[in-house]
């Protein structure tokens, strides 16, 4: 079972500072088919101009990954952090009880652009907490690199879900595979940048396809690409 997606059939937004492509209903873009995949809630494609951000605002009971593109963010919180983001990194929040934080580019000149995921959490209440890693672009050359996971390991961020995130950067005409953990997860695939081939289904830049009953798959680049993988619990 896939879906497809393609970019320009996401849901956007723009109110001037910041840029928005969603890929399932958020804020004012409402559509009951595109809600969700299993336990993945959102999956929002932002830019944030210079000398602009997100305010301080709340959060709760959500695990929240944001994979940075470009640019630097600044990020606070009521947890009492404070931390720039820069891209190749990762950030891992969960908002459990309750959280407030802000996102701000204080840069003059280069916008910020991320990629910010929900995703539930597989307990109720937990306590806040906050987590980021710089990942180096050589691990991840024509191979799926864990970057999120459920279970605690070196060299992976944590979130409180049986879910990995996996980045891989593809020279044209390389191919990597990979292969589930669990055969009765989901899998969301989103071309950050390039042209894919899975089987017969070609993606573009942006695209996105969710995959279901398929316990491994092969990604050939047709051009440079760079794929993130997300593996997830379908209840």
């Amino acid at each position: 079972m896939r879906h497809i997606e393609r970019a320009n059939e996401r849901g956007k937004s723009d109110l001037g500072w910041l840029s928005s492509r969603f890929t399932y209903s958020f804020a004012d873009y409402r559509n009951p088919k595109r809600m969700g995949f299993g336990v993945l809630r959102v999956v929002n494609d932002d830019i944030v101009l210079p000398e602009s951000g997100f305010p301080l605002h709340h959060h709760e009971q959500m695990e929240i990954v944001t994979v940075m593109l470009g640019g630097v963010l600044t990020h606070e919180d009521s947890m009492g952090n404070k931390r720039e983001l820069k891209a190749g990194e990762v950030q891992v929040m969960t908002a459990g009880t309750g959280v407030n934080h802000s996102e701000w580019n204080h840069g003059t000149d280069e916008p910020v652009r991320l990629l910010q995921i929900w995703v539930y959490p597989k307990a109720h209440a937990l306590v806040p907490r906050y987590d980021q890693k710089q990942f180096d672009e050589k691990d991840l050359q024509n191979i799926f690199h864990t970057l999120v996971s459920g279970v605690k390991k070196e060299g992976a961020l944590f979130i409180h879900q049986d879910a990995i995130f996996a980045r891989a950067f593809l020279q044209k005409g390389k191919s990597a595979s990979y292969d589930l953990a669990d055969s009765r997860h989901g899998l969301f695939v989103f071309v950050i940048q390039g042209k894919i081939k899975l089987d017969l289904d070609t993606l573009d830049e942006r695209d996105t396809i969710e995959i279901q009953d398929e316990p491994r798959v092969e990604i050939e680049a047709i051009v440079d690409a760079d794929v993130l993988l997300i593996e997830l619990p379908m209840v």
